[in-house]
């Protein structure tokens, strides 16, 4: 009796601790922790009490995105089991390990939480949305799409109100995440009213500062201080000073954008010295000091908060290999280069350009499957609505399944009173008419709805182009920097095949963008001629290296008496291969990948081939060949578990083949081997297109030397590349960095061109245009420089003045083309 006095005690104790976090001000959440901490460490609590104390402990680290000492961590470990309270606790350390930045650990706890038997719900959805938190921080967007339709389902069908606010805080992160700024907005304001309707204090301060984060990455710094000043006041709710720390750490990363440095120094040391703060904030932190000193000439200060940062890396981040990381080896290079060491800096140098490669050496698959990310969340998103609307119409239909069986109950007791049949039958016949007039209204609504997340998708996919578009311009163009300069032979290998995957990936973005030929089902092949040997070859180069880090080899089985030169779409057979040479990779542990085309017929206009890739991996069952090419559908869920995926490959990849009149086929046995094959039909090129058009860049060295050229762009990166690209032709480059600077340099000096960037902080490209044109009254040549590449980007360029559109990533005979057009003309 006495011992359920003391777990009745401890309960009790437990609800009133929760109790006073949510009603009373400020809200009390450190000391609730500390309370909770205590309890757990007691020696006189039974399990199933620590069970209770931990399950509430737990949410709280969470909500203040905190991990606990070790001793505290293996405490919770110890009270993990199948109850609520211990699969609470299980999601919660999960979670914790993401927080370290352990991501794959972090992975594997949420899978076996999620697989647990007998879940209830409201855990379930609990722990979905910590995974997809967990996913976006990782850079792993592929599954969001679909956990986060999981957790909407989970939440409506379960009434789980009370995470809806938390839910939709944790989708507007993803979306910031995958840079759609708009809809992320639109959730953090959503997340926003429902944390403040239900008093939910932290997270109103989490979305105070998420959304002074997306302003500061928008460029507006001003919108973004406001925020975060918004966060500092609301400070007073909580007893930790939580937005406090929130909000100075994003001022102090806004006045390093903002060029600030002084400001944001002295701000970086409270970030460093307060309680809330941890590795991950102190290595950003430092990372940043580090670059602000040496910008202001401190070298001494650079060098201390670089190994200050190298050591939190080291310590804390040690499997995290990203651009990052090597960016400290670059600062390290440039430290060392202002003190006058520069052979020393050189060795640096070479040591980040290695770490660079290493980070970016594997991403040209990472390039290939982007493409199939983008279509895969236009899929679930149009599979989304279609879905939307078959709930409703089903609801629809059980409603009025329900009134037409009362309507009957009611007919048939009233059939024996013969005055009021004619009443009942108005009655009923009124009854159906509003239920018409429901079911059009819901109809509209739908459409409504439809149209707008139509739109959305639209906007989505064309942020999602842009962002890809910037990036790509650096790949490519130092790629093809680095390989005309580089002697070394392995270097230029590596930078072709970054290049090649990088400009594969860039004509993907392209036809993506045509939304009405995808949607219509109009995606047209461009049918050139081509090096089909050539073609293998430069598959069999981008998967050596996967290949031979598994212990494969790969095999090329080639008919010596096929023709080189045939009319086909490079890119979209380069892309069917791809994809099944990347899963017989993926798919094999040992023995050979044969990648193979034999001559089956051949006459003077065209030959038929048949061409395979066999592997000796674990093979498919035949009730799983069914459903191969079915889209989002893997063979079973313990291979999407272990190998990953988007189920989306062999779809898209049979899909293609329909559209070159052929179709994929499987021949496979488990754990023998599986081989891809079709049969495909393509014309022999004919002398007349062997003929090559020669490169317009090769003719012109003497014709555009000491032209003055005057080149408006804020992102220095983009510099770099257009005057490595342009560097050989001799111009007379001329460099500004925002729209205003470009009107004043026009104004008062004399140019043959503008090469114009459209988004630009200040004044944009198009404004800038304009005045010049409309009040300057000059004529200057201006050639639009931008990764807004849809038509009607294209359409604005040219209505505000522009006499040319050159697309970001550049090519470099496209622009040196548009140049001597308008720099040589008359």
């Amino acid at each position: 009796m006495g011992a359920f006095h003391v777990h009745a005690s401890i309960a009790d104790r437990v609800n009133e601790i929760r109790l006073q976090v949510e009603t009373t001000s400020p809200m009390p959440i450190g000391a609730a922790i500390d309370e909770l901490e205590t309890l757990l460490l007691s020696d006189t609590l039974k399990v199933d009490e620590k069970r209770a104390v931990a399950a509430l402990y737990v949410r709280y680290q969470l909500l203040i995105h905190q991990r606990p000492d070790e001793n505290i961590l293996r405490e919770l470990q110890g009270l993990e089991d199948n109850s609520k309270d211990g699969l609470i606790i299980a999601a919660g350390i999960a979670r914790m390990y993401g927080i370290s930045a352990n991501y794959t650990e972090a992975y594997n706890r949420f899978d076996a939480i999620i697989s647990a038997p007998s879940i209830p719900a409201d855990v379930k959805a609990y722990a979905l949305i910590y995974q997809i938190l967990t996913y976006s921080e990782g850079q792993v967007f592929a599954p969001n799409a679909e956990l986060i339709n999981t957790v909407n389902d989970l939440l409506i069908t379960h009434d789980l109100s009370r995470l809806r606010p938390l839910y939709d805080s944790i989708v507007a992160d993803y979306y910031q995440s995958v840079s759609a700024f708009d809809l992320a907005l639109r959730f953090y304001e959503k997340s926003l009213k429902g944390a403040q309707a239900a008093n939910q204090r932290i997270l109103e301060s989490d979305n105070l500062y998420a959304i002074g984060i997306l302003y500061r990455n928008l460029g507006n710094y001003d919108k973004a201080i406001i925020y975060f000043e918004r966060a500092v006041e609301h400070d007073k709710e909580i007893d930790i000073n939580y937005s406090e720390f929130l909000a100075i750490y994003g001022i102090a990363t806004t006045y390093y954008r903002a060029g600030d440095l002084k400001s944001a120094i002295a701000l970086s040391e409270k970030v460093l010295t307060h309680t809330l703060s941890s590795s991950f904030y102190n290595s950003e932190i430092y990372r940043l000091k580090a670059e602000a000193h040496l910008t202001l000439g401190e070298l001494d200060e650079a060098y201390q908060s670089l190994e200050l940062a190298r050591q939190l890396y080291d310590e804390n981040r040690e499997d995290e290999q990203t651009t990052w990381r090597a960016q400290l080896e670059k600062t390290a290079a440039y430290i060392t280069a202002a003190r006058g060491n520069y052979k020393l800096a050189f060795e640096q140098f070479e040591v980040f350009h290695e770490a660079y490669l290493q980070a970016k050496k594997y991403e040209d698959l990472e390039l290939i499957e982007s493409a199939n990310l983008v279509q895969q969340i236009t899929q679930e998103k149009e599979r989304a609505n279609l879905l939307e609307n078959e709930n409703k119409a089903f609801e629809e239909a059980l409603l009025l399944k329900n009134e037409a069986q009362r309507t009957q109950r009611l007919f048939s007791t009233l059939l024996t009173i013969l005055v009021a049949l004619t009443m009942v039958t108005i009655v009923i016949i009124l009854i159906l008419l509003r239920k018409s007039k429901q079911a059009n209204a819901l109809y509209l609504s739908a459409k409504e709805k439809a149209e707008q997340h139509s739109c959305l998708k639209s906007e989505f996919i064309s942020n999602i182009s842009h962002e890809i578009r910037t990036p790509l311009n650096a790949i490519i163009g130092f790629g093809q920097t680095v390989d005309k300069r580089s002697s070394d032979l392995q270097t230029k290998t590596l930078t072709r095949k970054i290049v090649t995957a990088s400009e594969m990936l860039l004509q993907l973005i392209n036809d993506l963008l045509d939304f009405s030929k995808i949607e219509a089902g109009k995606l047209t092949l461009a049918i050139r001629p081509h090096d089909i040997k050539s073609s293998i070859h430069t598959l069999r180069d981008i998967f050596s290296d996967q290949a031979q880090r598994k212990g494969l080899h790969l095999e090329l089985n080639i008919d010596e008496n096929l023709s080189s030169e045939l009319m086909f779409d490079e890119l979209r057979f380069k892309q069917i291969m791809a994809n099944l040479i990347s899963n017989a990779v993926k798919f094999s542990q040992e023995g050979s990948v044969q990648i193979g085309i034999s001559l089956i017929e051949a006459c003077d206009s065209h030959c038929v081939l048949h061409c395979w890739v066999k592997d000796n991996g674990i093979g498919i069952s035949k009730e799983n060949q069914a459903k191969l090419f079915t889209p989002f559908t893997q063979a079973e869920s313990s291979i999407a578990r272990k190998y990953g995926g988007t189920g989306l490959g062999l779809n898209i990849t049979n899909n293609l083949l329909k559209l070159m009149g052929s179709s994929l086929s499987v021949e496979s046995e488990v754990n023998k081997g599986t081989t891809f094959s079709f049969d495909i039909t393509f014309a022999i090129a004919s002398d007349v297109e062997h003929v090559a058009s020669t490169d317009s860049s090769d003719k012109l060295p003497c014709t555009l030397a000491g032209k003055r050229v005057l080149l408006a762009e804020d992102n220095d990166i983009n510099v770099e590349v257009i005057k490595a690209l342009l560097e050989e032709f001799s111009l007379d480059l001329h460099h500004v960095s925002n729209g205003q600077e470009a009107i004043n340099a026009v104004a008062n000096n004399q140019f043959d061109l503008v090469l114009m960037d459209v988004q630009m902080p200040e004044v944009d490209g198009l404004s800038a245009t304009r005045h010049i044109r409309q009040t300057l009254k000059m004529h200057t040549p201006s050639i639009a420089l931008t990764a807004n590449a849809m038509q009607h980007d294209i359409d604005e360029c040219l209505a505000a003045g522009m006499n040319a559109h050159v697309g970001k990533p550049v090519d470099k005979a496209h622009l040196v083309d548009t140049l001597r057009r308008y720099l040589t003309a008359g």
